[in-house]
Order: structure tokens, then sequence, then C-alpha cells
């Protein structure tokens, strides 16, 4: 448990840019959901806007 803390503590910075950069790549593909269908992959979420 102890390596654990000392990892987390060592590369803390670069476990947070990890995060928010998966957050933001997720808020994009849901933006962007035409160009970037993770969304729709993972969550199986439908955002067509156009009927059809």
């Amino acid at each position: 448990m102890a390596t654990i803390s000392e990892s987390i503590e060592r590369h803390h910075r670069l476990i947070i840019t990890v995060l928010s950069l998966v957050i933001v790549l997720f808020v994009l593909s849901c933006t962007f959901h035409e160009v970037i269908p993770i969304c729709h992959y993972l969550f199986g979420c439908d955002h067509q806007m156009h009927g059809g």
C-alpha cells in the first residue's frame, strides 16, 4: 500500500493530466459525435439530431 501512495505522490501531475485529457476527450466525443463516435461506441448513446 505504501508503494502505491509513493507512486501516486511521485506521478500525481501525470495522473491528473491523463484524467483531465480523458474527460476532455469524452466531452469532445459527445459534442462532436459525428467526427468522434467514441461516446456512441462506448455508451450506446444516440445523438442524431436529424430524422431518418
